[in-house]
């Protein structure tokens, strides 16, 4: 009898949380075509496909005051949305973006769950085209290193510190996926360190993650940018004992449209990445894009790729 009271008053406690909640929902659409050619053989037709860019997803957050100067804050978050309305990636789970739960005052934040890595928080800001699906130059040359732009904490706890004097800790940790084999990325646990300071035009960054099976390799990565005004530059050097490289770029504002060029280089194959990109608001909250890329790798066929198209954020 007192299990049957304590259901309705549990599903009223929840309801009464979430009227006091600051829920919003969001999410981006990425709409247009993208192709890839490889020089010497049959070139492939152009898709119209969502995420040339960006990756379509949708998603909610929201914090609740919990008193004391401290708030409940959380963040469930699709992995991507393909043209015919699937999930795309390898997960193909549900929230297989963001799944974190946590709480922030003026100690900082705190979250646990799954979230983007510490490494890409920390760096992505240092690329000019957000890590551009299609057409990424660190990615053609193979200098992100995995971790920095494509992995997510799926058994994260992480802290990020209150920013002082223009300096911002981040950290993290990884804990072991048990499924699996330790040889296996995410077999072992690991940790990751962020740090950021920036001051005026000019932002600094460095990261470092353990490696996270056995045999692997920490992966690091170092930055710079500095904004002119006129003109945006940044640098970056990241990778691991076995793959190192650097990405420099550049974008500037032409009669109201960006346009920005990178070009990475990976030191220990040669191989090189050079992305060019333009993007300008055309509408509130939707910007028109076009990418392309040139891929060498250090031997056999280059290839190109392009992306055109349209993401609307609401």
């Amino acid at each position: 009898m007192m299990l049957k009271k304590l259901i309705p008053a549990a599903a009223l406690l929840a309801l009464a949380g979430a009227a006091h909640a600051q829920v919003t929902i969001y999410g981006l659409a990425d709409v247009g075509f993208a192709k890839t050619t490889t020089e010497d053989a049959a070139k492939t037709n152009a898709s119209l496909k969502f995420g040339g860019n960006s990756t379509t997803r949708v998603g909610m957050k929201g914090s609740t005051d919990l008193g004391s100067g401290i708030k409940g804050n959380f963040q469930l978050e699709t992995s991507g949305i393909d043209i015919d309305g699937k999930l795309t990636g390898s997960t193909n789970v549900l929230f297989g973006r963001q799944a974190w739960v946590g709480a922030s005052g003026a100690f900082g934040e705190v979250r646990a769950g799954r979230q983007d890595s510490v490494a890409f928080q920390t760096m992505i800001g240092f690329d000019l085209n957000g890590a551009a699906n299609t057409a990424s130059a660190s990615g053609a040359a193979g200098i992100d290193g995995g971790l920095l732009f494509t992995a997510l904490g799926t058994r994260s706890v992480q802290y990020i510190a209150p920013t002082m004097g223009g300096l911002k800790i981040h950290a993290g940790y990884q804990s072991a996926d048990t499924s699996l084999a330790k040889t296996v990325a995410g077999g072992e646990a690991s940790a990751g360190l962020g740090l950021t300071y920036s001051t005026g035009g000019l932002a600094l960054a460095a990261t470092l993650t353990t490696k996270n099976m056995t045999g692997g390799s920490d992966v690091s990565a170092m930055a710079a940018s500095y904004d002119f005004g006129i003109l945006k530059v940044a640098v970056n050097y990241s990778g691991t004992k076995d793959s190192k490289g650097s990405m420099i770029g550049f974008v500037a504002p032409v009669g109201g449209v960006n346009v920005g060029v990178q070009r990475a280089k990976n030191a220990s194959t040669e191989a090189t990445g050079t992305e060019f990109f333009v993007n300008k608001e055309i509408l509130k909250n939707t910007t028109a894009y076009a990418d392309f890329l040139s891929k060498k790798p250090s031997s056999g066929t280059g290839s190109n790729a392009y992306a055109v198209g349209v993401i609307y954020v609401f």
